[in-house]
């Protein structure tokens, strides 16, 4: 059940991911629109690299708490 789990929260992420993110687009076009979108939102590189690595970096976590190699797994079977 754990592994049926885990495949499904790992296909569904990009997909909760991508409609999350064009939620964010619709209201960043309407503010942009309106004129009060902040000017710290002009830099949607800087978000994505800042996401990108938050990604990873979560990644990392999660397969050495998952997996055993022999030396990680804490919760690994």
């Amino acid at each position: 059940m754990r592994v049926v789990l885990l495949v499904l929260g790992l296909v569904l992420a990009p997909t909760v991911a991508f409609f999350l993110w064009a939620w964010a687009v619709k209201i960043k076009q309407e503010r942009k629109i309106a004129g009060t979108l902040p000017v710290w939102q002009d830099m949607p590189i800087t978000w994505l690299a800042i996401a990108g690595l938050a990604c990873t970096i979560t990644g990392f976590v999660v397969m050495f708490f998952t997996q055993n190699q022999g030396y990680g797994g804490l919760f690994a079977s």
